[in-house]
């Protein structure tokens, strides 16, 4: 009779063990794929704002066309992008999880284009001084976000990667 409670006991904690074990290799499986989500969109969103024309150091110093009837003046051009890039930080958002340290950057970069947005609305002629300022502040931002994943994200200043020709690798060698 004590060898078959024995027994009994023996299959109830092995059977229980390997469970509870099964469950935190998956919840840990879980945790690193919305992990690798996070950083890939993070890392998508790093190179969305890099690339940006409107942020590129060369384009603060052009004079910039105001005509806010004409769609393809720079104010309008500007605006759009702009807005475009918000709701590129609002779509990486949406990858975080819930104790990210991403949070707060990207928080910050929707308020900077918020005000950018309000600003140039309010005063068109203020489009180039209102761009550095958006620029530094990306920048700031782009700094704190990289700092939240140091081993996996690389800074790339806001429209640095603009007008950058791509390497050629390997091609004709």
């Amino acid at each position: 009779m004590n060898v078959v409670l024995a027994q009994i006991v023996v299959t109830t904690i092995s059977v229980t063990g390997g469970a509870l074990l099964a469950l935190l290799i998956d919840r840990g499986k879980g945790r690193r794929a919305e992990r690798l989500a996070e950083v890939n969109a993070l890392r998508l969103l790093i190179i969305e704002i890099a690339s940006r024309r409107a942020l590129a150091p060369r384009q603060l110093a052009a004079p910039l066309t105001l005509d806010r009837a004409d769609p393809d003046s720079d104010l309008t051009r500007v605006m759009r992008s702009v807005v475009l890039m918000r709701k590129d930080v609002r779509i990486a958002r949406r990858s975080l999880r819930g104790r990210s340290g991403a949070w707060s950057p990207l928080n910050g970069m929707v308020s900077a284009c918020n005000i950018f947005i309000e600003n140039v609305d309010e005063t068109p002629a203020s489009i180039v001084a209102e761009l550095e300022l958006l620029r530094i502040e990306l920048d700031a931002l782009l700094l704190e976000l990289c700092a939240a994943h140091p081993n996996e994200l690389v800074y790339q200043a806001a429209g640095s990667l603009a007008y950058r020709r791509p390497v050629a690798t390997g091609v004709g060698e």
